[in-house]
């Protein structure tokens, strides 16, 4: 179970900086990022748990929003 627990930690912090590394490059182009999940199935020790459908983030920075917020 710990070894289980270390690979979901290690998978998530992986996801966490490619996800954080596009935002990054998109950022102050107005752009969205949507990421599709079709049957993913994330098992967690005795748990499994299938995802369909998608999510969409905004990508906008407090400093392009104070911009356009002065803008006007």
């Amino acid at each position: 179970m710990e070894k289980a627990t270390h690979d979901i930690e290690k998978t998530t912090e992986t996801m966490a900086s490619l996800v954080l590394s596009v935002m990054d490059k998109l950022a102050g182009k107005e752009s969205d990022l949507k990421l599709s999940f079709d049957d993913l199935t994330l098992e967690v020790g005795m748990m499994k748990a299938k995802l369909n459908g998608s999510i969409v983030l905004n990508v906008v920075y407090t400093k392009d929003a104070e911009k356009a917020t002065n803008s006007k």
